[in-house]
């Protein structure tokens, strides 16, 4: 220190040294102190993270998993997004809800709430949220805005715990049945002994305690008339003893306290007697009127079916039809809750009477109800041919009922059904059959009719008027064959071979005609249909663009004609006068009658003094026309 002192005040120091070492010092210090400046604000060392507490970046901790725990609406825990200066906005963004297909989380995130003038930092907080189940697994960031760029926080990943919807199920996951002023029920087979009671020993039923939750729910329990009874696991099989009680059932997941689990609405617990068939009209209906022999029924005609339900809950009706080529359809009746049903309490006594089913006597009791559902067939076409049953259903629960006999297989009483009448189309359109090179065509027409058409004569394909009979030809048309379907009776196809096809065959008029004993069916044919817009090399061109190319051909000749008349081309070429005439007539002393004086004297009144410029008279045939300026004699001075 001596030392440098002595040097600087000794005589040899100059004054521009010291003056250089101060000029550095002060450098030094400038960009030290830009440094230390800039240090916390840089984009390696700014800090953004999401938080559960609004604490200061430095002393906060980032959360890698955001909770969202929904106890009751909404969910209890409050989620922060915290930074630091100069940033100025934060946001959340869901890094890969686009990919999981969430839509709700967007606007959610948008509704972040500003806290920084709380905090006196840079600070906003999620508002309180119903949370979706879907969202769990989604990744969360936080982003700043600073400097003109940004800053990502680490990626949060959501869980949403959540335990709702707890509610009773039968073994098929189908819940009880929903009825309007009486809440739910499920239903406990019984069958009645003869003092009219349930047996202990008819068949029993499991249900089961459904939840949605996350984490799965561990404990279950059951509930009676609002009563905790034995039993903690998902399952619980009830018989007769449960019936005229109701039963709930509890769940939790550790989000609820154990004396306070999550339970189900009440369920009613009614006795259960499966619907049955007690009889029916079929077989009356079959032996009387419209039915005629081998079961025919003429179109037209309308038939009543009658079927005699029994059961608890109360029974329902389906009607079901069996076609000739095995499908099996709802029957065209009101089916089900919207059938046509009539209450009876009649007793059915002594042995089968109309059909019956069931051996007497049939005692009524309390508790079940009788049911006659009524279905009116109006035989309209040859659709309503096949087999028709009844089906005795009941609704013991949410889902299919349970019906006897069942909806897909008949029981032993049928009603059989063969429609007879005028020839009719077929449910299945005109179709055409073409080889890849489309040279030929063959048109198959589908019809139906009982009794089947007698060829030739009653069976015809008209083309342009031109009768073929089957196995005919008229032109390139050839009337092939008749097939029969082999699925639905009294149905058939009708083929008609077209080789070679022809540019013009779209446009021809087919039509098959078809005739039995009820009446007389056209069916058209359009080969412009059948055989496309793409075989445009075998059709014929449309006719609007055969009209519209004519048109504007006819516009195009108008405007050109137009054309040449104003620029005087072609034949509308304008000769000058003095080359109208030719040298024949000229030398056969062809004049011109326009007489130039008249014209003048006409126009200028002949004696003004005014002169006008004119052509040298051809004086005689055998001079030749002058070598001078021809003028016109509009052209005027």
């Amino acid at each position: 220190m001596d030392s440098s002192l002595n040097l600087l005040f000794s005589p040899k120091f100059k004054f521009s040294s010291l003056l250089r070492i101060i000029f550095c010092l002060f450098l030094f210090n400038r960009s030290q102190g830009q440094q230390h400046l800039m240090a916390p604000s840089g984009p390696s060392s700014l800090q953004v993270k999401i938080t559960s507490l609004p604490l200061h970046v430095s002393l906060a901790q980032h959360l890698p998993q955001m909770v969202f725990t929904v106890v009751g609406r909404f969910a209890n825990e409050r989620i922060f997004c915290v930074s630091e200066s100069p940033v100025s906005q934060l946001r959340f963004i869901c890094v890969d809800c686009a990919q999981r297909n969430i839509t709700d989380m967007f606007d959610y995130l948008n509704r972040a709430q500003d806290m920084t003038h709380e905090t006196g930092f840079p600070t906003v907080t999620l508002p309180s949220v119903d949370a979706n189940p879907a969202w769990t697994g989604a990744s969360i960031m936080c982003q700043a805005a600073v400097n003109g760029g940004t800053k990502d926080s680490p990626v949060s990943v959501i869980e949403v715990r959540y335990l709702r919807n707890v509610h009773v199920v039968d073994t098929s996951g189908q819940g009880p049945v929903l009825i309007p002023n009486q809440g739910f029920h499920f239903y406990v087979e019984c069958v009645r002994g003869q003092d009219g009671l349930c047996q202990p020993s008819a068949r029993r039923k499991t249900l089961r305690c459904a939840v949605q939750a996350n984490p799965p729910a561990n404990k279950f329990g059951w509930l009676k008339n609002g009563q905790v009874i034995s039993g903690n696991g998902p399952e619980i099989t009830i018989g007769t003893e449960m019936i005229g009680h109701s039963l709930q059932c509890a769940a939790n997941n550790g989000l609820y306290s154990e004396e306070n689990p999550l339970k189900s609405e009440a369920v009613s617990i009614d006795p259960y007697t499966a619907a049955r068939l007690l009889q029916d009209n079929f077989q009356q209906a079959q032996s009387s009127t419209p039915f005629q022999s081998g079961n025919r029924v003429e179109m037209g005609q309308s038939i009543q079916l009658n079927c005699l339900v029994e059961g608890n809950p109360r029974p329902v009706v389906f009607w079901k039809l069996r076609r000739p080529n095995g499908a099996v359809v709802d029957a065209a009746c009101p089916q089900g809750l919207n059938g046509q049903y009539r209450e009876t309490a009649a007793l059915v006594t002594g042995g089968p009477q109309n059909g019956a089913v069931v051996p007497p006597p049939i005692q009524p009791t309390t508790n079940l109800i009788r049911l006659q559902a009524s279905c009116i067939l109006h035989v309209a076409n040859y659709s309503f041919s096949g087999q028709y049953w009844c089906s005795a259903c009941s609704y013991v629960s949410q889902g299919f009922p349970e019906c006897s006999p069942g909806l897909d297989t008949p029981g032993e009483r049928l009603l059989n059904l063969q429609v007879q009448g005028a020839p009719q189309m077929s449910e299945v359109e005109p179709s055409v059959e073409q080889p890849e090179d489309r040279s030929s065509a063959i048109v198959l027409v589908h019809f139906c009719a009982e009794p089947s058409p007698r060829p030739p004569r009653e069976l015809v394909f008209t083309i342009d008027g031109n009768d073929i009979q089957l196995g005919q030809q008229f032109q390139h048309f050839t009337f092939d064959n008749v097939i029969q379907n082999n699925t639905v009776p009294n149905c058939f196809v009708a083929r008609l071979r077209i080789a070679p096809v022809r540019e013009d065959d779209q446009g021809r008029q087919i039509v098959l005609r078809v005739q039995n004993q009820f009446g007389t069916k056209h069916i058209p044919v359009s080969l412009g249909d059948l055989l496309g817009v793409d075989a445009s090399q075998m059709g014929t061109f449309p006719g609007w663009a055969v009209w519209l190319t004519v048109a504007a051909l006819g516009i195009l000749f108008s405007c050109s004609v137009i054309y040449c008349m104003k620029k005087n081309l072609l034949c509308f070429y304008r000769m000058k006068d003095g080359q109208q005439y030719s040298t024949d007539n000229l030398k056969a002393g062809v004049h011109d009658s326009y007489n130039d004086e008249n014209a003048n004297r006409q126009l200028f009144g002949g004696s003004n003094g005014h002169e006008v410029m004119r052509p040298p008279s051809v004086s005689s045939a055998s001079e030749p026309p002058p070598m001078t300026i021809y003028m016109s004699r509009e052209a005027v001075v």
